[in-house]
């Protein structure tokens, strides 16, 4: 008899042990919906008062000109939202690298000429204008926000020694056309998106317009640093 209780003595005491074991348990975190996170990834980088950006063309070289003579090769600048954006334009000019300077400002574009370096003002929608990759209600920003479909959780990696999520989906062809002067969207193009956990802001955005060759397509690599820094953008001349 002392034998069966001691028997059931232990089964009791192990039994406590594992509902104790159990109710210490981590409750699972829930896996993000990405394309919620994709969402808020994009209102938090609108949200930033201004930002420091760099992108970089490859694959297929993108002309900006119908004659292929002037080819895109990186854009870098800096972003005061609304409406004002500095930018640096490298360029490929038949065999010569140069560089064309850009100020965009309250709807007005001003550019300088890369021969003579002299600046000028332009009509609205002439030219390539790198604020409406930017723009409030079109941008590129909004586009991942409101736009982005087929969205996927890559993972959470490593950028810049800071864990970020990784996003994949797919942006339609139209609105980057619209966005860019038909730069960017043959087709629809594949999207790669890095964003800080902590902050949620984007660090990276690489853009495959997959239509424009089947080896070697025209990628764009967008990448934004220095958010909220001071952003100083003036008319650089006066236009009538």
């Amino acid at each position: 008899m002392k034998q069966v209780w001691r028997w059931l003595i232990i089964g009791w005491v192990v039994w406590l042990a594992g509902c104790s074991s159990s109710a210490a348990l981590p409750t699972p975190t829930p896996t993000p919906d990405p394309r919620t996170l994709a969402a808020a990834i994009g209102r938090a980088t609108q949200n930033s008062q201004s930002a420091h950006f760099r992108i970089t063309l490859s694959g297929k070289p993108v002309a900006l000109d119908s004659g292929g003579v002037t080819v895109l090769n990186s854009i870098e600048g800096d972003l005061r939202r609304p409406d004002a954006v500095l930018s640096i334009l490298n360029i490929t000019l038949g065999n010569a690298i140069g560089e064309i300077r850009t100020i965009s400002l309250a709807g007005k574009q001003y550019t300088t000429n890369p021969i003579t370096r002299q600046w000028m003002c332009l009509q609205s929608g002439s030219t390539f204008d790198p604020a409406t990759l930017f723009a409030p209600e079109s941008g590129i920003e909004a586009l991942l926000a409101n736009k982005l479909a087929d969205v996927t959780l890559v993972g959470i990696e490593d950028l810049n020694g800071r864990p970020h999520y990784h996003l994949r989906g797919t942006l339609p062809a139209e609105p980057l056309r619209a966005i860019s002067l038909n730069l960017l969207g043959v087709g629809p193009v594949t999207a790669d998106m890095w964003a800080d956990q902590a902050t949620m802001r984007a660090s990276r955005v690489v853009l495959v317009d997959t239509a424009t060759d089947a080896t070697n397509p025209s990628t764009w690599t967008l990448e934004f640093s220095d958010y909220d820094k001071t952003v100083d953008v003036r008319e650089p001349i006066q236009c009538p």
